[in-house]
């Protein structure tokens, strides 16, 4: 099994804007996934619809997610009157850049103060991933960027007993990212890719992430030796210099350096849509802080899910928050809204859902994929 942190530094380091490339190295067979076959939709199905089964029975998501705690947006927002401030640490899950922004809003704009909450925000980073610092106690809240490290602790790390009470972002940012050459440079393409656009191409994948690759091969009947993977760096420059047809990115963020550099005719495969949708930026707390003290969380998720509404409601104004916030980055008011228009139908979903709230079918469903693609252990369901 692949250790669950790999979640942490695959959602991290893409989250940063990094504009160095590292030079192709051909991925190994096993790493690719090379054991898939062609034609192998009808037995993966089966073999995902007997895990789904397990998962639903042995290890439901109802056991370690809730939306209970999460906040009524149509209501009037109304200020508490605190005879003392609780002060609350949270985690992020990245440096302090425009990601942050609902947490930004919370603060700037006084929605923690308004119920009697204190928040310090504690910047994350390459290699620290603030849900082990919530297990450890150090933090009272923390951001998850990938929830599937969620069920992989829950399962995998003793002591390790958290609940997910929401997610910001409710689709999985995580992309293969290329150029539509039949669209000129300056303008915007409308093509929408398929796993049979990836035959007789090159794709540039992050060390680790060869279980994407065997995702599309096994479901949708693309063979290995159609396609040639290579392991590639943050950067969506190899795509530019024609080195690979398309890259590993994620979609809020590589997008922004093919613009900056004037190519706007960009296109994404969108794992989401073709059966891998994770949840991000999910918002975690220890189960005993839920249980003792119901109210605190409610306060902290009611504060939070206002700066969230307010980025979606104001982008101007959380952009300018932002930009005084977001410490960690050169950050632009425009680079900040853009942000906000790649991540938006992200947030909203298209669950009908609340903001913030989660379907635990979803999440059935993204452990089920985890177990296929050993990302994840689950004994019971071997």
């Amino acid at each position: 099994m692949r250790n669950s942190s790999f979640f942490i530094l695959l959602y991290a380091l893409t989250a940063l804007l990094l504009s160095a490339c590292m030079f192709p190295v051909l991925i190994p067979e096993t790493e690719a996934g090379m054991g898939a076959a062609a034609g192998g939709q009808v037995e993966s199905d089966a073999e995902f619809e007997r895990l789904l089964a397990c998962v639903e029975d042995s290890f439901p998501a109802e056991n370690y997610i809730t939306n209970e705690l999460l906040p009524d947006l149509d209501g009037a927002w109304e200020s508490m009157d605190c005879e003392s401030m609780d002060l609350v640490k949270i985690g992020m899950s990245w440096i302090l850049n425009g990601g942050g922004a609902p947490w930004y809003n919370a603060v700037e704009l006084g929605f923690f103060n308004d119920v009697c909450l204190e928040a310090e925000l504690v910047r994350g980073g390459s290699g620290i991933g603030h849900v082990q610092t919530l297990i450890d106690g150090g933090v009272d809240f923390a951001v998850s960027a990938g929830g599937s490290l969620i069920p992989g602790l829950l399962t995998g790390h003793d002591g390790a007993d958290i609940v997910a009470v929401g997610a910001i972002i409710k689709h999985s940012p995580y992309i293969w990212l290329g150029l539509d050459h039949d669209t000129p440079q300056d303008q915007r393409s409308g093509k929408r890719l398929t796993p049979e656009d990836f035959i007789g191409k090159t794709i540039g994948l992050h060390e680790g992430d060869g279980h994407f690759f065997e995702l599309i091969s096994a479901r949708h009947g693309i063979s290995p030796d159609q396609v040639e993977l290579v392991v590639t760096g943050y950067s969506p420059e190899p795509v530019i210099e024609g080195e690979m047809d398309y890259t590993a990115a994620w979609l809020i963020n590589e997008p922004q350096l093919l613009e900056a550099q004037g190519y706007m005719n960009w296109v994404a495969f969108r794992f989401s849509e073709w059966g891998w949708d994770d949840y991000s930026e999910v918002l975690v707390v220890r189960r005993s802080t839920l249980e003792e003290n119901p109210d605190l969380v409610r306060r902290y998720l009611a504060a939070v899910l206002r700066g969230l509404r307010h980025v979606i409601e104001s982008p101007e104004d959380s952009a300018e928050i932002a930009v005084r916030y977001a410490v960690d980055v050169e950050l632009t008011k425009e680079k900040a809204l853009r942000r906000y228009e790649l991540q938006e139908a992200l947030v909203v979903g298209a669950d009908e859902l609340p903001l913030g709230h989660m379907s635990a079918e979803r999440w059935n469903r993204q452990v089920a994929s985890l177990i296929q693609y050993d990302q994840m252990e689950l004994p019971m369901c071997e």
